[in-house]
């Protein structure tokens, strides 16, 4: 009883210092096309001004570059780069807590930038997988003129690519559409310090026991 005591107080301590998931649904913009280098995601460029091309489309998530073309039958779907980017207020609660973009799926390789940094890449469009950009955003604050010029906020940046590789499943003799981009859920996830991810219980059957009759 006093076991179930203290794991009762540790489960309702952690509900107020636990993992806080925001969506990122909104305010993205996205390209179809690849570009020379990350730095052309976040430059500075006025409306009008000419390094503005190529121009991005605002899109929600979850996104695809084959909502359309993957259901055409008189074209061949998109295969190759993509980019999105958006800039977020971040703002973790937590002392010395982490924080971290929690993706649901993105097809099909995938890299993501917080500025110009790479914080991490993916291979894989069928499976969820977070990427720690905790010190990047501290290192980008940290740069009062860079923070000042993004109003506050942090630009993100996410490369994805669905061009057919020999080494990934399904391979290219399957009729199967690879779908490229941001096609499940992003998520902004704030995590403690320290905190209870998951709680087990392990019942255990003692062979010596004597069963009454």
């Amino acid at each position: 009883m006093r076991y179930l005591l203290v794991i009762v107080f540790l489960v309702g301590y952690n509900l107020s210092f636990a993992q806080q998931s925001i969506r990122l649904n909104e305010g993205w913009r996205f390209l179809r096309e690849d570009l020379g280098g990350i730095w052309e995601a976040v430059r500075p460029a006025g409306k009008g001004d000419p390094e503005t091309v190529p121009l991005w489309t605002k899109v929600t998530l979850p996104h695809s570059a084959n909502e359309r073309d993957a259901v055409d039958p008189d074209v061949n779907y998109y295969e190759g780069p993509m980019w999105y980017k958006t800039r977020l207020d971040i703002r973790n609660p937590y002392n010395q807590g982490r924080t971290l973009l929690h993706f649901e799926g993105a097809g099909q390789k995938s890299e993501v930038y917080v500025y110009t940094t790479k914080v991490g890449s993916h291979v894989g469009g069928y499976d969820e997988w977070s990427v720690d950009i905790t010190d990047a955003v501290k290192a980008f604050k940290l740069n009062d003129s860079l923070f000042k010029a993004f109003k506050g906020k942090i630009p993100i940046a996410i490369r994805c690519d669905n061009s057919r590789d020999l080494e990934m499943m399904p391979s290219d003799l399957s009729d199967f559409n690879l779908y490229g981009g941001l096609y499940r859920y992003v998520n902004l996830v704030y995590e403690p310090a320290l905190y209870i991810d998951k709680v087990f219980a392990a019942p255990k059957v003692s062979l010596n026991q004597k069963m009454p009759i």
